[in-house]
């Protein structure tokens, strides 16, 4: 009979999101950092005339879980936000808007002086801005058809003859059926899902024997409070707590289990 207590944890495999609606997979993580489960509790203290306790009664209980995911998560940030990941295609077009600095190329005889664009701008941009050496905005050039104007074709900017830098940069909304999407709405909020941890641990009497255990939180509300730093070294910290299901007769907020 497998009657193990004691483990020695090795890391968090896994965390996977369960809708609570379609009972389908939402995603799941790996690589987490820092996993750490916290159970919380609150309670009532009953003291006589002079302060002394007397008794102490519990009245909550709380389970809350947090950890870092290694990487950027677009998954995990749309739960977060209260929304879903928009996926573009060719029935599904996403707009997206940049500032696109560009080399300029001198070809052709006559010379013309030209850049292009990584995407087709949804309008023509008015104008074009001249970027000195340091990057910064030394000048504009208008978009039209008067003479020292700039003109835009597609993709293609041609700058004109007057223009003696050798970089530009561009304003432009576009519109793309390759790439992916998330927004956060003032309106949204997150929802209540099932969440599923998977643990790798070790026998306490065998370290080289490996037990998978999981810890189940059957109603849980993840936090839309996060900070994420733009770096290489930045994670993807999440956490969330663990809900009542009022009309559930075991109360249960959690649970874990290991298998032999």
């Amino acid at each position: 009979m497998f009657n193990a207590t004691n483990f020695i944890i090795d890391k968090v495999r896994r965390v996977t999101r369960v809708n609570l609606t379609s009972g389908d997979v939402d995603f799941t993580l790996t690589s987490i950092a820092n996993p750490q489960i916290e159970f919380t509790g609150e309670s009532t203290d009953k003291t006589d005339a002079y302060g002394t306790l007397l008794a102490r009664f519990d009245t909550a209980k709380g389970v809350n879980f947090s950890g870092e995911a290694s990487l950027l998560s677009l998954d995990l940030m749309a739960s977060q936000l209260g929304t879903e990941v928009d996926v573009a295609d060719a029935s599904n077009k996403l707009t997206g808007k940049v500032f696109e600095t560009l080399k300029v190329v001198t070809s052709g005889d006559p010379a013309t002086k030209t850049a292009t664009l990584t995407h087709t701008p949804k309008t023509a941009p008015a104008k074009i801005y001249v970027l000195a050496e340091d990057k910064t905005i030394a000048d504009t050039i208008a978009i039209g058809a008067e003479a020292g104007d700039a003109s835009i074709s597609g993709k293609v900017v041609t700058l004109p003859d007057s223009f003696t830098g050798t970089m530009i940069g561009v304003l432009y909304e576009y519109e793309t059926d390759s790439a992916v999407k998330v927004i956060d709405g003032s309106e949204n909020f997150a929802e209540a899902a099932e969440y599923i941890v998977d643990i790798l641990a070790a026998d306490v009497c065998n370290p080289a024997s490996k037990r998978a255990g999981v810890i189940v939180f059957p109603k849980a509300k993840i936090d839309n409070n996060f900070s994420i730093t733009l770096t290489t070294e930045g994670t993807h910290p999440f956490g969330f707590t663990a809900l009542k299901d009022y009309c559930s007769d075991d109360a249960e907020l959690c649970y874990i289990l290991f298998n032999e």
